[in-house]
């Protein structure tokens, strides 16, 4: 019976991709050699595999990482047939074939598989004691911030809370900020910085400005803690992912009074891809377990446990969505998303960025009423002038 390596992103068991497999198994005579790899160590692991030529047939990737692996040569492009053959394009939410290869190249190196994008999570029950409409409450900037400050003044301890500490968390949040303000973070050729031109500063200030409605107690948190301290009931409003409705400290009471609803802005989606690695000896099986594994049926079933949504429009639309949410309009304000353009060097872009903007929040947070615009300057003006230098290198 024929092998394959499969590697997954996971920090936890996998028994429903197991039973999946099995099925696939099953259908196939193809056996499928499955391993969990922890997040945070899964980008030094791809590294190893790209420059070795050595591990898995199959992985499943974050989707920032494609542009990196495509210049080390680790990963195989698809072909036109190839892509017939996993089910049609257009299924998919568009914004994330803008990750799946190299911006400008029409080449296709990874499969769309699961989805993140930043959702509002809030408490309908605090937004009707202080007199909010929550259908009102979200739909711009300047709205989300007039609430929130409607929250601190009805004596709301905790009217905000987001992770501070340093995390890609962070800058997937702001991307949001950045690109409803007509800002980006690098061409699309990955060759020109941009997140420090006037209209990307103007998300960044707003963006940076709601620390105001985060007390001292929780100003130095990471994305668990904010995640937890919604979840234990102690905020107002959190900006997260898909993986917050399962968490543990959600008791039934909570959950019957919470909201949730795409972000104002341009939504953000990342997530994972299905790559096919360029050593692989068996191609042929290899893409027959991707074409399984991104049948609409299997996305929806994993998805849940992976704590994201699945890639795939008609296997999102069957998906079940928690805490009174509308189910067409985040399929609507999906479609209408972006994605990080997968350009060279993007990794070091991201993590340079992320340093940075911890580096902000500690400065911003030191004085959250106080103009950030002259803090934000100055790390923007650092960061862009060492990047700068490395691009040209």
């Amino acid at each position: 019976m024929a092998e394959l390596v499969f590697w997954v992103l996971s920090d936890s068991s996998n028994a429903v991709l197991e039973a999946l497999l099995a099925e696939f198994r099953a259908r196939m005579g193809i056996r499928v050699q499955l391993q969990s790899i922890p997040w945070e160590s899964a980008w030094n692991e791809m590294v190893k595999v790209a420059i070795y030529r050595n591990g898995p047939d199959v992985s499943e990737i974050g989707s920032t990482w494609m542009g990196d692996l495509v210049g080390m040569s680790g990963i195989r492009p698809f072909t036109a047939l190839d892509l017939r053959a996993l089910g049609p394009v257009q299924d998919y939410i568009p914004s994330l074939w803008q990750s799946a290869g190299l911006a400008g190249s029409g080449d296709i190196w990874g499969i769309p598989w699961m989805v993140d994008t930043r959702l509002l999570f809030y408490r309908r029950d605090l937004l009707a004691q202080a007199g909010i409409d929550e259908a009102e409450a979200f739909t711009s900037f300047t709205a989300l911030e007039k609430t929130l400050h409607r929250l601190q003044q009805a004596d709301v301890e905790i009217p905000w809370i987001i992770p501070t500490r340093r995390s890609w968390i962070t800058l997937h949040n702001l991307a949001v900020w950045v690109w409803g303000h007509g800002g980006d973070f690098v061409s699309i050729d990955g060759k020109r910085l941009l997140f420090n031109t006037p209209e990307a500063r103007a998300g960044f200030q707003e963006y940076f400005g709601l620390g105001r409605f985060m007390p001292p107690q929780v100003r130095d948190f990471t994305i668990i803690e904010a995640d937890d301290c919604f979840s234990h009931g102690q905020a107002a409003v959190t900006l997260s992912g898909a993986w917050l409705w399962d968490n543990p400290h959600l008791t039934p009471e909570l959950r019957a009074n919470i909201g949730v609803t795409l972000p104002p802005g341009v939504p953000y989606v990342g997530g994972s891809h299905l790559v096919l690695w360029e050593h692989s000896r068996n191609v042929r099986d290899a893409l027959k377990l991707i074409r399984f594994l991104t049948e609409a049926r299997v996305m929806q079933r994993y998805s849940p446990q992976a704590g994201k949504l699945p890639a795939r429009l008609s296997a999102l639309s069957e998906t079940s969505v928690p805490f009174n949410a509308s189910l067409n309009s985040l399929v609507r304000g999906l479609v209408d998303s972006r994605s990080f353009h997968s350009v060279p060097l993007w990794g070091m872009i991201e993590d340079r960025l992320a340093n940075t903007l911890h580096d902000i929040w500690t400065d911003v947070l030191e004085s959250p009423e106080a103009d950030n615009a002259a803090i934000i300057d100055r790390h923007l003006q650092v960061l862009t002038r060492s990047l700068e230098l490395a691009l040209q290198g």
